[in-house]
């Protein structure tokens, strides 16, 4: 679908070009379908073990591997927006309130370039931008979390979107929030490195000045 094309790169594009909305959508596409692949598939091998490449190769596997992905993208979204929020927010000033609104139409826009994945509802990207906005309505009415503790709680949606029978996961949930904490922290780190909030904020807001 294209989604997570070439996913592996999403580390290594180049720096100082979120100047704009539509960069920074890109930039929240990109690292949300990151940290989703990089959370399930990490975590499918190391509980499969020595056996990883065998339960790769089934055809069985690779089709839940992939509703897993797509089922995580969602909540790894919802990170990733919250995250970028509590970025900007400093450098918004009296507009502010307006950032989560804004962040959750790029969201939609987003969503809107995806047909609903094999095997969910229609209702899959309704359900995707409304938990975004959820999210982002939650960060907007109280002080920016630090970026390490962003994943709670969405990081249980993407432990019960594994594609591994639960009664094999069930002690894992701990090794799950650690990777997307960590994945997360990267991808602020990116962040800061690559926006210039003067210039984007005047994008996505609007320059009332």
């Amino acid at each position: 679908m294209g989604l997570f094309d070439g996913i592996g790169r999403a580390f290594g594009l180049a720096r100082d070009h979120i100047e704009t909305g539509a960069e920074l959508a890109a930039f929240m596409d990109s690292r949300a379908a990151f940290l989703a692949q990089k959370c399930v598939v990490e975590f499918c091998r190391v509980r499969a073990g020595v056996y990883w490449q065998k339960l790769f190769s089934e055809n069985d596997f690779q089709r839940e591997l992939s509703r897993s992905r797509w089922r995580s993208y969602p909540a790894a979204y919802g990170m990733i927006a919250e995250m970028v929020e509590g970025a900007l927010r400093v450098h918004a000033g009296v507009q502010r309130l307006e950032v989560p609104d804004r962040l959750a139409a790029l969201a939609a826009g987003t969503f809107a370039q995806y047909p609903v994945p094999e095997g969910e509802s229609d209702a899959f990207w309704h359900d995707a931008e409304a938990l975004v906005r959820e999210t982002l309505a939650k960060a907007r009415g109280a002080p920016a979390r630090p970026v390490r503790e962003i994943p709670k709680p969405l990081a249980r949606k993407v432990f019960d979107a594994l594609p591994l029978h639960k009664d094999i996961v069930t002690n894992d949930y701990d090794y799950i929030f650690n990777n997307l904490r960590m994945n997360l922290l990267r991808a602020h780190e990116e962040l800061v490195a690559s926006a210039a909030p003067e210039p984007l904020l005047a994008d996505l807001l609007g320059d009332r000045g």
